[in-house]
């Protein structure tokens, strides 16, 4: 076997390497910045987590911050892709049912123990010099969402299973129903966070639905 065979041989096995240390990287800081939070994790303890010493760290991150980032829009991505796929995996439900389960299911995925809390440090509690690239990636993350509900919006409209309200309207009532269900999955849970997310998903399509 020529040389320049092992050369390609050895640099795909180097960079699969590097790829998986880098998603171990990834996947501790996440448990670490869920648990302590932004300004209780460093460096050394991710490292210690992953088995490297702390400078091979920065052969894949220039620091924490950027390290916080990119959990942030993992999570974030991973959130989305939820409510993506529930969308489609029911789409021979009728819309009501479609558009509740997508609610559930996302609220599902926040509920998750370090998922959850790192998109609930993203929305509620952002690190101060990290706020502006935070709000970014919740704003692009919106954009998604709002695609998803553009589709939902115009079903429901030409199926007329919602009243004549303006999709500012349906997606501003949306966004308040699911923003307040990921918040109050922080203080209650079980029974009594069923019970709020039931009665207010049936206030909301009480309101909008053109059948009530």
């Amino acid at each position: 076997m020529s040389s320049h065979i092992w050369q390609s041989m050895s640099c795909k096995g180097e960079g699969k390497m590097a790829k998986d240390t880098r998603g171990k990287i990834i996947q501790s800081a996440l448990s670490s910045f869920a648990t302590r939070g932004y300004e209780g994790t460093t460096l050394s303890q991710i490292s210690d987590l992953v088995g490297i010493q702390k400078p091979s760290l920065y052969n894949h991150f220039s620091g924490k911050a950027e390290l916080f980032l990119t959990v942030a829009e993992k999570v974030l991505n991973e959130m989305l892709d939820v409510m993506e796929d529930s969308w489609e995996t029911h789409k021979d439900e009728e819309i009501g049912r479609r558009l509740y389960l997508v609610l559930a299911e996302s609220t599902s995925f926040i509920i998750q123990e370090h998922e959850g809390l790192i998109y609930r440090r993203l929305l509620l509690f952002p690190p101060l010099d990290l706020k502006v690239d935070l709000q970014a990636l919740v704003q692009n993350g919106d954009q998604t969402i709002d695609q998803l509900l553009k589709k939902v919006y115009e079903q429901a409209e030409s199926e007329g299973e919602v009243r004549d309200l303006r999709f500012s309207v349906f997606r501003a009532s949306f966004y308040c129903l699911m923003d307040g269900l990921f918040t109050e999955s922080i203080i209650y849970g079980g029974e009594e966070f069923r019970e709020r997310f039931e009665g207010s998903w049936d206030v909301f399509w009480r309101g909008i639905s053109a059948g009530q």
